[in-house]
């Protein structure tokens, strides 16, 4: 019986699955980070095989080794991350040498989202970023660029935006807004003066501040101005990135677009402003709900990776 090892290794945790060439999800497994940016290449790599190992033994497997492996992890975008992550894998036995496929963990959504078939994923979590994947897999990623460059539109975007918009406020070089009563409720302060050593002194991550999108939402839900502008500003900014796959690839027609993430999908509020962006960006696209999970999306792309032509409907074992 051949095994096909699929990873979905995210900021926060690892998830791991073996399947069979007939479509047989035998077991999962879950561990911590495997963004190596984040955790290192050895934290990372070890993350992926206690994951695969723990998949193993779930299914009952002894020592399993698979014919082919997909490795979609985090914070994977240039060619020498690709390379780093594949060699360590390799050299840790993950999988056969040359059997080992890595990508953005990007992909597991997509596949996941649409069982397999061509079309683009948009995840608008903390951060941003959007594949697309045609008739031909030829594959395109739009966005993915942090947020320091990039992610307008998702939690962190979201946050920032209303964060400039409540110290601007604060001059009076913008109309009064919600957003800043706000913005000091959420950092814990008592006057706009102290969000400049809050933001430029005291550490933070970006899913820290992320948590402050659904306060941007609430506002915008209660008529606050300032916030309705940012969720329009951040809606189009993602209608573009699926724009800018679409443009990347060739679809026959409009393509299908699922939507991802907590962020796009916190509440009633942003999604339809979301999917309205991208209907005005994207010509034609046609919006789908998500089908399969993250997960079953690294077993598709697992099968893929293997050679398995056409790839068999997932059934639980």
């Amino acid at each position: 019986m051949k095994l096909f090892l699929g990873i979905d290794g995210g900021g926060t945790k690892t998830r791991a699955v073996f399947v069979d060439s007939k479509g047989n999800l035998l077991g999962q497994g879950e561990a911590g980070s495997s963004n190596y940016h984040n955790v290192g290449i050895k934290s990372a790599v070890e993350a992926i095989r206690s994951a695969a190992s723990q998949a193993g033994r779930l299914a009952g497997l002894t020592k399993p080794i698979p014919h082919a492996a997909f490795l979609g992890c985090a914070g994977i975008k240039a060619s020498v991350d690709i390379a780093r992550l594949t060699s360590a894998a390799e050299m840790a036995g993950i999988g056969p040498a040359g059997e080992i496929t890595v990508a953005n963990d990007l992909h597991n959504a997509l596949a996941g989202g649409l069982t397999g078939r061509p079309g683009i994923a948009l995840i608008a979590g903390t951060g941003t970023n959007c594949l697309g994947r045609d008739a031909s897999a030829e594959t395109f990623m739009c966005g993915g660029w942090g947020w320091l460059l990039d992610d307008v539109g998702g939690g962190i975007g979201l946050a920032l935006a209303a964060f400039r918009a409540a110290a601007r406020a604060a001059d009076g070089r913008e109309p009064q807004t919600q957003l800043l009563p706000s913005t000091l409720a959420f950092l814990g302060l008592t006057e706009p003066n102290e969000i400049l050593a809050r933001l430029y002194v005291e550490r933070w991550t970006p899913d820290e501040l992320a948590g402050f999108a659904p306060v941007v939402e609430r506002c915008a839900e209660e008529g606050d101005a300032t916030a309705k502008r940012i969720l329009l500003e951040g809606a189009k900014a993602l209608g573009n990135l699926v724009a800018g796959a679409a443009k990347g690839l060739h679809f026959s027609e409009g393509p299908e677009v699922v939507i991802l993430g907590g962020c796009a999908r916190s509440g009633p509020c942003y999604l339809p402003l979301i999917e309205a962006a991208i209907r005005k960006a994207c010509s034609g696209a046609r919006l789908v709900d998500p089908e399969g999970s993250t997960v079953h999306g690294a077993a598709l792309n697992a099968l893929r990776a293997g050679g398995i032509d056409p790839i068999p409907k997932l059934k639980q074992h």
